[in-house]
């Protein structure tokens, strides 16, 4: 029994603190993915949780449970931990989704944390989306796990023997575990600027004027109101300057790895919001970099927008943006995060299948 059950079966007040937490559930949701959506499903008119007794509530001190919606990232981990740590007692967890359980799909990704690691959980609920009704299970399991003390599953499954059941003899066979999927396709050649013939009169107009201007090495229509722009990386800064006196944001900062050529493609992806026939074109500026000297001019001077995405690659790809002021420094990830987790030489988990019995 844990400390808050045995707090609430304690003492000549029991039936009443047991009745009163039972019947006042206020949930702080930490919403990190899709299963928010089933969430609010369970909540809203056409199911109605709240007449069971659990309103969700958005101040974690005036709030007795916590329904963990998905994943739980590294650096989510620190704020599932300090909302816990704020709420009063009695306090109680749930958490949803095959996300929250194991990992899901991201199961062996750089930034998962399993919410068991850092809260106490009373009750999971799985599937990828959990439905309304297994949320609206898990709450009622928890309403009787105060009365009664006892944490038990909403069903247990019997284990049927389908060879007899369908009258088929089942050939017994000695079980392997399977081996894990792996296949190592050829190197890929990676192509950013191919040219396509496209009807786009005001792309052609832009080419011929961006030759005129811009110290490139090539200047590509890639798909209708698409352009790339290939730079040398000590050209990049003069591209861009000129390009800002007709595109006015960042849209994204992008990294590829390319390790079998050993180079970084850093791109600048260039947007217009304040001239409506350049609204729908992006310009794609592209240099190259060796991944042993990741080092690339930072364009934030000149566009603020981009200051925040070059932090990312950086912590994601190592690439150093010269000039902005957060290179080694710590933005995006946990501290405990391994180092440069998107480049390709990072290891990740694998599978590994045990046959049980």
């Amino acid at each position: 029994m844990s400390e808050d059950v045995r707090f609430l079966h304690s003492g000549i007040l029991s039936p009443i603190k047991k009745w009163g937490t039972k019947w006042s559930l206020w949930p702080v949701h930490l919403v990190t993915a899709c299963c928010g959506v089933e969430l609010a499903h369970a909540y809203a008119c056409g199911y109605d949780a709240e007449r069971i007794g659990s309103l969700n509530y958005g101040i974690c001190r005036q709030t007795n449970l916590i329904i963990v919606e998905g994943a739980i990232t590294r650096k989510m981990a620190k704020v599932l931990r300090i909302t816990w740590e704020q709420m009063p007692n009695p306090k109680f967890v749930i958490v949803m989704g095959a996300c929250g359980l194991k990992g899901g799909l991201f199961w062996n990704s750089y930034h998962m944390v399993k919410p068991s690691d850092v809260v106490p959980v009373d009750f999971f609920v799985p599937g990828c989306p959990p439905t309304p009704e297994a949320l609206i299970r898990a709450i009622v399991q928890l309403q009787e796990k105060i009365v009664t003390g006892e944490a038990k599953n909403s069903v247990e499954f019997k284990e049927v023997d389908l060879g007899k059941l369908l009258g088929v003899a089942e050939e017994v066979k000695p079980k392997k575990p399977p081996k894990s999927p792996k296949k190592v396709e050829a190197k890929p050649e990676i192509v950013i600027d191919k040219a396509r013939d496209v009807e786009w009169k005001l792309g052609k107009k832009l080419v011929e004027e961006f030759e005129k201007i811009l110290t490139a090495e090539s200047i590509t229509i890639t798909d209708v109101n698409r352009i790339c722009v290939r730079v040398k990386r000590k050209n990049l800064i003069s591209v861009v300057s000129k390009l800002a006196k007709k595109f006015d944001h960042v849209k994204s900062v992008n990294v590829i790895d390319v390790p079998h050529e050993n180079k970084f493609i850093v791109e600048f992806w260039l947007g217009c919001y304040s001239n409506k026939e350049l609204m729908p074109v992006l310009v794609n500026v592209a240099t190259e970099v060796p991944r042993d000297d990741p080092k690339v001019p930072s364009i934030a001077g000149i566009f603020p927008s981009a200051d925040y995405m070059e932090r990312e690659m950086h912590e994601l790809f190592g690439v150093w943006f010269e000039g902005n002021p957060w290179m080694g420094r710590n933005f995006l990830l946990d501290p405990d995060t391994p180092k440069y987790p998107l480049r390709k030489d990072f290891k990740l988990e694998e599978d590994r299948f045990v046959v049980e019995g």
